[in-house]
């Protein structure tokens, strides 16, 4: 139906945030999904022929593509939905960090934490702290206890963006901290949690490398970039639903490209992926806001149970929904949402793909990563489904550039072996 074309050696090394892990600022965060500041540099590279003022990502996760264009001096808006993620992406676009300022801070850190006492780790999260009536708990006492310290610490920062980046450093620790760790869709229990036993003054060490290691070395040796680049990006990230917030903000006929990689059809529920740091650091008071925050999101989870029976006039779209009707009565369904949530993902693409149309000029583009998906043995060509319902609003549909592959779940395992990755190239003629 569309132009597929192979780019696996080209993008199979470079669409995983991995390769970020050891770049300066790109490191700050250790971020589960997205692509390296790589692809972005690929995709510049590719239209230096034309006049890049304006780009636009409404995804922005932690950030990447947002830093990476600030710091070859384009304009970019961004918007993230989730407040964690968008303090990630906020304290990585920061261009006003002091050196000398940064080990200021970090030195009233570490006295003020000695002199605080043990704080009453009670939670509205049952399950945030150890305690004697609990089976399983996500921190150790004496980790909650430091944690707690750290966090206190950090907010008697009286200076904000130093508040924010120490607290980016806590949040990046957490996760290694805790007898938890991320598992596909969700966090779960470490083998042997129990066994597992920190010290206060271990997680203190941690964040202290942390800092010591990343945030001050890249801060001291990113100056030149930071001090010479032409846009300050920062100031263009909202903490915003982009489905909603992008006809708001964002200037008709403004935009020359876009470049960003939405959630995926895997039913994952981002907000579960980094819950732990949304509940630790406040990010979260109470279930109450959770839910909020879920509602919130691009509907590829079925943590919701969606009542919208929209849905998105398009043929391949309604033939894979009947394929997929008709298959899933063979199968005990693990959650009767599923079905909701493949159409309802369309709808929210095809709000997207108008709200961009509107917002990009004649000529500009779009590179659009994302991946096949599979229910009831039956594959979801997202790609090709994405592609079409961007045609028939307006763009142009360059071509399909084939990434990687991704494995299946074991239960589609026997009838769809892999899915493919792959970015759609869209240009509005």
């Amino acid at each position: 139906m569309f132009k597929y074309v192979d780019y696996f050696n080209t993008y199979g090394r470079i669409m995983q945030f991995n390769k970020n892990k050891t770049e300066p600022i790109h490191r700050w965060y250790p971020f589960v999904e997205g692509y390296s500041k790589d692809f972005i540099k690929s995709i510049i590279d590719e239209n230096k022929g034309k006049k890049i003022k304006c780009c636009l990502e409404p995804f922005s996760g932690s950030g990447t593509t947002a830093l990476e264009l600030q710091n070859q001096g384009i304009k970019c808006y961004s918007f993230e939905v989730n407040p964690l993620m968008y303090l990630i992406g906020k304290v990585k676009l920061e261009t006003e960090y002091s050196y000398e300022r940064a080990l200021f801070w970090f030195d009233e850190i570490k006295q003020t934490r000695i002199t605080l006492k043990d704080s009453d780790l009670n939670s509205v999260f049952p399950t945030l702290f150890q305690s004697e009536k609990k089976e399983k708990w996500n921190y150790d006492t004496d980790v909650g206890q430091a944690v707690k310290k750290l966090d206190i610490a950090i907010n008697t920062i009286s200076e904000e963006i130093y508040r924010d980046l120490f607290k980016v450093a806590l949040a990046a620790i957490l996760l290694d901290v805790s007898n938890l760790f991320r598992n596909g869709k969700c966090l779960s229990y470490k083998k042997n949690w129990m066994s597992i036993k920190l010290s206060e003054d271990d997680v203190f060490t941690k964040f202290d490398r942390k800092v010591t290691d990343e945030l001050l070395e890249d801060i001291k040796s990113s100056f030149q970039l930071r001090t010479a680049t032409s846009y300050r990006n920062k100031g263009l990230l909202f903490n915003s639903d982009s489905r909603f917030a992008i006809n708001e903000i964002v200037k008709d006929n403004s935009v020359d490209l876009v470049i960003t990689s939405p959630p995926y059809l895997n039913s994952r529920d981002y907000t579960d992926t980094y819950m732990l740091e949304l509940k630790t650091l406040g990010f979260t008071k109470d279930n109450a806001q959770i839910q909020n925050l879920r509602e919130h999101t691009f509907r590829s989870h079925v943590q919701i149970h969606w009542q919208d029976e929209s849905n998105v006039d398009n043929l391949l779209l309604k033939s894979t929904l009947q394929k997929l009707s008709k298959s899933a009565k063979a199968f005990t369904i693990w959650n009767n949402s599923i079905l909701d949530m493949v159409r309802l993902y369309f709808v929210d693409m095809e709000k997207l793909f108008k709200e961009l149309y509107r917002k990009i000029r004649k000529g500009g583009k779009i590179y659009f990563n994302v991946s096949n998906s599979a229910y009831f043995n039956v594959e979801i060509k997202t790609l090709d489904i994405c592609a079409s319902i961007a045609e028939n609003i307006g763009f142009t549909v360059q071509e399909i550039r084939k990434a990687r592959y991704l494995k299946t779940s074991p239960q589609q395992k026997r009838c769809v072996d892999k899915l493919l990755e792959g970015v759609i190239v869209l240009e509005k003629k």
